[in-house]
Protein backbone atom coordinates (compact mmCIF):
# COMPACT_ATOMS: atom_id res chain seq x y z
CA UNK A 1 0.00 0.00 0.00
CA UNK A 2 2.98 2.29 1.07
CA UNK A 3 4.26 1.74 -2.71
CA UNK A 4 1.00 2.45 -4.12
CA UNK A 5 0.64 5.66 -2.51
CA UNK A 6 3.79 6.85 -3.32
CA UNK A 7 3.28 6.10 -7.00
CA UNK A 8 0.08 8.09 -6.37
CA UNK A 9 1.87 11.08 -5.18
CA UNK A 10 4.18 10.90 -8.05
CA UNK A 11 1.76 10.77 -10.74
CA UNK A 12 -0.20 13.52 -9.04
CA UNK A 13 2.52 15.92 -9.64
CA UNK A 14 1.88 15.25 -13.58
CA UNK A 15 -1.51 17.49 -14.60
CA UNK A 16 -3.33 16.80 -17.85
CA UNK A 17 -1.40 19.08 -19.65
CA UNK A 18 1.92 16.93 -18.95
CA UNK A 19 -0.30 13.90 -20.00
CA UNK A 20 -1.35 15.24 -23.17
CA UNK A 21 1.56 16.60 -24.50
CA UNK A 22 3.50 13.35 -23.34
CA UNK A 23 0.84 11.63 -25.63
CA UNK A 24 1.03 14.05 -28.52
CA UNK A 25 4.80 13.48 -28.46
CA UNK A 26 4.44 9.60 -28.24
CA UNK A 27 2.16 9.67 -31.54
CA UNK A 28 4.10 12.19 -33.41
CA UNK A 29 7.46 9.35 -32.31
CA UNK A 30 4.80 6.51 -33.76
CA UNK A 31 3.56 8.84 -37.08
CA UNK A 32 7.39 9.82 -37.82
CA UNK A 33 8.63 6.31 -37.08
CA UNK A 34 6.00 4.86 -39.47
CA UNK A 35 7.02 7.40 -42.41
CA UNK A 36 10.31 6.79 -42.09
CA UNK A 37 10.30 3.32 -42.28
CA UNK A 38 8.01 3.10 -45.30
CA UNK A 39 10.61 5.69 -46.76
CA UNK A 40 13.04 2.41 -46.12
CA UNK A 41 10.81 0.36 -47.78
CA UNK A 42 10.58 2.44 -51.34
CA UNK A 43 14.98 2.42 -50.94
CA UNK A 44 15.02 0.28 -54.74
CA UNK A 45 13.04 3.07 -56.37
CA UNK A 46 15.16 5.90 -54.94
CA UNK A 47 16.48 7.81 -57.59
CA UNK A 48 17.43 10.99 -55.39
CA UNK A 49 20.78 9.92 -54.12
CA UNK A 50 22.59 11.37 -57.00
CA UNK A 51 21.70 14.67 -56.27
CA UNK A 52 23.39 16.99 -53.74
CA UNK A 53 21.91 17.02 -51.14
CA UNK A 54 20.37 20.87 -50.14
CA UNK A 55 22.69 22.55 -47.72
CA UNK A 56 19.60 24.50 -46.46
CA UNK A 57 18.70 21.55 -44.49
CA UNK A 58 22.09 21.90 -42.72
CA UNK A 59 21.75 25.52 -42.00
CA UNK A 60 18.51 24.98 -40.84
CA UNK A 61 19.05 22.19 -38.35
CA UNK A 62 21.79 24.91 -36.93
CA UNK A 63 18.96 27.46 -36.74
CA UNK A 64 16.63 25.37 -34.87
CA UNK A 65 19.58 24.33 -32.27
CA UNK A 66 19.65 28.29 -31.58
CA UNK A 67 16.05 28.22 -31.06
CA UNK A 68 16.40 25.67 -28.06
CA UNK A 69 18.96 27.66 -26.77
CA UNK A 70 17.05 30.62 -26.28
CA UNK A 71 14.02 28.95 -25.36
CA UNK A 72 15.63 27.77 -22.41
CA UNK A 73 16.54 31.66 -21.74
CA UNK A 74 12.95 32.20 -21.81
CA UNK A 75 12.19 30.14 -18.91
CA UNK A 76 15.62 31.04 -16.75
CA UNK A 77 14.08 34.89 -17.42
CA UNK A 78 10.54 33.93 -16.38
CA UNK A 79 12.07 32.87 -13.37
CA UNK A 80 14.25 35.61 -12.59
CA UNK A 81 11.08 37.95 -13.39
CA UNK A 82 12.76 39.82 -15.66
CA UNK A 83 10.06 41.19 -18.69
CA UNK A 84 12.23 42.65 -20.60
CA UNK A 85 14.75 39.67 -21.49
CA UNK A 86 11.84 37.40 -21.32
CA UNK A 87 10.13 38.86 -24.02
CA UNK A 88 12.99 39.59 -26.02
CA UNK A 89 14.58 36.23 -25.62
CA UNK A 90 10.43 35.02 -26.67
CA UNK A 91 10.98 37.00 -29.90
CA UNK A 92 14.51 35.70 -30.71
CA UNK A 93 12.97 32.31 -30.70
CA UNK A 94 10.32 32.97 -32.52
CA UNK A 95 12.51 34.73 -35.28
CA UNK A 96 14.33 31.11 -35.40
CA UNK A 97 11.87 29.10 -35.63
CA UNK A 98 10.02 31.40 -38.48
CA UNK A 99 13.88 31.31 -39.99
CA UNK A 100 13.59 27.63 -39.88
CA UNK A 101 10.77 27.63 -41.96
CA UNK A 102 11.89 30.12 -44.37
CA UNK A 103 15.17 27.78 -45.06
CA UNK A 104 12.87 24.67 -45.40
CA UNK A 105 10.87 26.00 -48.08
CA UNK A 106 14.29 27.77 -49.90
CA UNK A 107 15.68 23.78 -49.26
CA UNK A 108 12.53 22.46 -50.95
CA UNK A 109 12.96 24.48 -54.19
CA UNK A 110 16.46 23.72 -54.58
CA UNK A 111 14.92 19.59 -54.63
CA UNK A 112 12.98 21.34 -57.47
CA UNK A 113 15.59 22.64 -59.38
CA UNK A 114 17.77 18.97 -58.74
CA UNK A 115 14.64 17.40 -60.26
CA UNK A 116 13.13 16.11 -57.28
CA UNK A 117 9.20 16.44 -57.13
CA UNK A 118 6.67 16.02 -54.56
CA UNK A 119 4.45 14.09 -56.98
CA UNK A 120 5.49 10.93 -59.07
CA UNK A 121 7.98 8.51 -57.08
CA UNK A 122 8.48 7.81 -53.70
CA UNK A 123 11.44 9.12 -53.05
CA UNK A 124 10.39 12.93 -54.06
CA UNK A 125 7.02 12.63 -51.98
CA UNK A 126 8.32 11.07 -48.82
CA UNK A 127 11.09 13.77 -48.64
CA UNK A 128 8.50 16.47 -49.34
CA UNK A 129 5.83 15.18 -47.16
CA UNK A 130 7.96 13.94 -43.94
CA UNK A 131 9.96 17.62 -43.65
CA UNK A 132 6.75 19.24 -44.26
CA UNK A 133 5.18 17.63 -41.66
CA UNK A 134 7.85 18.41 -39.17
CA UNK A 135 7.37 21.76 -40.07
CA UNK A 136 3.81 21.74 -39.04
CA UNK A 137 4.84 20.21 -35.92
CA UNK A 138 6.92 23.40 -35.26
CA UNK A 139 3.89 25.89 -36.49
CA UNK A 140 2.72 24.84 -33.46
CA UNK A 141 4.87 25.59 -31.23
CA UNK A 142 5.34 29.16 -32.97
CA UNK A 143 1.45 29.53 -32.30
CA UNK A 144 1.99 29.09 -28.50
CA UNK A 145 5.26 31.35 -28.58
CA UNK A 146 3.20 34.16 -30.51
CA UNK A 147 0.48 33.76 -27.13
CA UNK A 148 3.46 33.96 -24.84
CA UNK A 149 4.96 36.79 -26.61
CA UNK A 150 1.41 39.07 -26.98
CA UNK A 151 1.05 38.28 -23.37
CA UNK A 152 4.26 40.03 -23.04
CA UNK A 153 4.39 42.92 -25.07
CA UNK A 154 0.65 43.47 -24.41
CA UNK A 155 -0.84 42.46 -20.99
CA UNK A 156 2.42 42.63 -18.55
CA UNK A 157 2.42 45.88 -18.85
CA UNK A 158 0.78 47.01 -15.94
CA UNK A 159 3.41 46.05 -12.64
CA UNK A 160 0.59 43.76 -10.90
CA UNK A 161 -0.48 42.25 -13.57
CA UNK A 162 3.57 41.50 -14.26
CA UNK A 163 3.65 40.73 -10.44
CA UNK A 164 0.87 38.02 -10.64
CA UNK A 165 1.82 36.32 -13.67
CA UNK A 166 5.76 35.87 -13.05
CA UNK A 167 4.58 34.54 -9.53
CA UNK A 168 2.22 32.44 -10.86
CA UNK A 169 3.37 28.62 -11.22
CA UNK A 170 0.39 27.22 -13.39
CA UNK A 171 2.21 29.67 -15.71
CA UNK A 172 6.12 28.12 -15.28
CA UNK A 173 4.32 24.85 -16.40
CA UNK A 174 2.69 26.08 -19.57
CA UNK A 175 6.10 27.41 -19.85
CA UNK A 176 8.17 24.54 -19.21
CA UNK A 177 5.50 22.16 -21.66
CA UNK A 178 6.76 24.40 -24.35
CA UNK A 179 10.07 24.26 -23.86
CA UNK A 180 9.95 20.53 -23.89
CA UNK A 181 7.88 20.46 -26.67
CA UNK A 182 10.08 22.79 -28.56
CA UNK A 183 13.08 20.57 -27.81
CA UNK A 184 11.20 17.45 -29.39
CA UNK A 185 10.77 19.04 -32.09
CA UNK A 186 14.39 19.78 -33.02
CA UNK A 187 15.67 16.58 -31.79
CA UNK A 188 13.20 15.29 -33.82
CA UNK A 189 14.16 17.45 -37.02
CA UNK A 190 18.20 15.77 -35.87
CA UNK A 191 16.68 12.38 -36.70
CA UNK A 192 15.08 13.46 -39.52
CA UNK A 193 18.40 14.98 -41.05
CA UNK A 194 20.60 12.51 -39.86
CA UNK A 195 18.57 9.87 -41.55
CA UNK A 196 17.95 11.71 -45.03
CA UNK A 197 21.90 11.93 -44.56
CA UNK A 198 22.55 8.27 -44.11
CA UNK A 199 19.95 7.20 -47.27
CA UNK A 200 21.61 9.91 -49.24
CA UNK A 201 25.15 8.58 -49.33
Amino acid sequence: MEKINQIGEKLSKYSASHVFVFLAIVGIIILFLTLTFAYGLSKPQWTWSKFRFPKLFLVSTVVLGLSSFTINKVIFFFKQDDLNKFKNFTAYTLALGLLFLILQVAAWFQLNKSGIYLAGKPDGSYLYLISALHALHLIVGIFLLIYIWFISKYKLIDPIKKLIYFSNKTNLKRLSLISIYWHFVDVLWIYLLLFFLFNHL
